[in-house]
């Protein structure tokens, strides 16, 4: 009985280490290819930005959510980076907005993200 459930410990312990790392991002960050801040003053966005290694860093840490559960549960504001990445091979834009919100575009597809403490806090 004892050697079984060690058995079977350790075959949970490999499966559950090799979920962890397995962990792949949504989409692979290739550039930022600039800015914006959807008709807020510059001064409100002048503090937000991200690097390329930060964008990669946000979406291997969020989720895909809803458009009702970013408008109930995470801020939407003006200020965003726009970049390019890879979707499965297919090359594909994004946008990070400072809510820590965003959205991946791939031709017709629409994949909405978000996480709480993924971007840097401006200084």
């Amino acid at each position: 009985m004892v050697k079984t459930l060690l058995i079977f410990c350790f075959v949970i312990s490999q499966i559950a280490c090799t979920a962890i790392n397995t962990k792949s991002s949504i989409i692979k960050v290739t550039n930022i290819v600039g800015a914006g801040n959807d008709g807020a003053s510059s001064a409100f966005c002048a503090d937000f930005s991200i690097t390329k290694e930060e964008a990669q860093y946000y979406f291997d840490n969020a989720k895909q959510v809803s458009a009702k559960d970013i408008h109930d549960n995470y801020s939407f504001l003006p200020c965003f980076v726009s970049g390019e990445g890879y979707l499965n091979n297919k090359k594909c834009a994004w946008e990070v907005r400072a809510g820590g919100t965003s959205n991946i575009r791939c031709g017709e597809q629409s994949i909405l993200m978000a996480c709480e403490n993924c971007l840097p806090v401006p200084e």
